[in-house]
């Protein structure tokens, strides 16, 4: 079994609207970015949480939100670390793809990682 096809067999279905019509970095979102982080999940909150252990966190809501984008803009070693787990398990097209959007994808890329995180911390 190749690599690619590996990577592929660990991702998570993720019930999407097939027919609706999405742009290609939509559809990057939904069908590489959204599965990965679906099945890294348990490694991201951890590593969050390892790097969060003395500060005192917000309890939910906006404040919380806020708390993890201000971190995750503060703590660039935390940031790419996070960044580098989900691209870690892309394919060679899949990161080849990611170069050529970079900037778009990695803004999208932390979106998820907040909102996520704020849905468990």
């Amino acid at each position: 079994m190749t690599r690619t096809a590996q990577l592929l067999s660990l991702r998570s279905e993720i019930n999407i609207d097939a027919t609706r019509s999405s742009m290609p970095l939509e559809q990057f979102q939904n069908e590489c970015l959204r599965p990965i982080l679906k099945f890294q999940n348990n490694l991201i909150v951890a590593l969050f949480k390892a790097q969060i252990q003395t500060t005192e966190i917000p309890t939910k809501g906006t404040a919380l939100e806020n708390f993890i984008k201000l971190r995750l803009q503060k703590d660039t070693v935390l940031k790419n670390t996070l960044v580098g787990v989900v691209l870690g398990l892309f394919t060679a097209d899949e990161l080849e793809f990611f170069l050529q959007h970079k900037n778009d994808l990695s803004k999208r890329i932390l979106t998820m990682l907040v909102q996520r995180l704020g849905d468990q911390i």
